[in-house]
């Protein structure tokens, strides 16, 4: 489900009149931005007056022994998209009154319609932008351990080295800052 950097490049550039592609697109590439964030955790998030994300994840928060947190500063690129949909509960609110479920269902569809609107023929879902996030870390050179903190994946427990070092928020804000530069056009 991974993309390129150049397909993230036409999501995020990309002008669509259409509220729900607008709203696919933003959410999208807030996810990027924060690290491959899943949509339940983004939703469930309080952002009044945050600049750094301390979080949980919830599909691990029960699998994970040690270090359940996810901890890293909010990256300027996601501000603006944080500031349009912020509610006043503090929370995201994309505007429209769906449950999660067919929240989820909404935005992929048409992310899916989004990305093929512009030329994109992988099969593009929310959940692609976790994957890409990953895959473009991975193919920076970036450690598995950093990205697996960034993301909130558990960390292999049969890998030894985690009895011996820790990653933690520095690691992340170097992690996402160098996936996201790689994000901005070459010149």
């Amino acid at each position: 489900l991974d993309i390129s950097v150049e397909e993230v490049r036409l999501i995020r550039d990309s002008e669509p009149k259409a509220k729900a592609l607008v709203v696919a697109r933003d959410a999208f590439m807030l996810c990027y931005y924060l690290g491959g964030i899943n949509m339940v955790d983004l939703l469930a998030y309080n952002f009044k007056g945050k600049t750094t994300m301390e979080y949980e994840r919830q599909k691990a928060k029960n699998t994970k022994k040690n270090d359940k947190k996810v901890c890293f500063t909010i990256p300027e690129e996601a501000k603006p998209i944080i500031k349009r949909y912020i509610g006043r509960n503090g929370k995201i609110d994309f505007g429209y009154k769906l449950s999660y479920e067919n929240l989820r269902k909404y935005i992929t569809k048409n992310i899916g319609t989004l990305a093929q609107s512009l030329g994109i023929e992988t099969h593009v879902v929310y959940y692609s932008a976790r994957q890409s996030f990953a895959q473009h870390g991975f193919e920076l050179g970036i450690s598995l351990e950093r990205i697996e903190y960034c993301i909130g994946q558990s960390m292999k427990g049969n890998r030894p080295i985690y009895h011996y070092v820790k990653i933690n928020k520095k690691h992340a804000d170097e992690t996402i800052r160098a996936i996201l530069d790689n994000l901005k056009e070459k010149r």
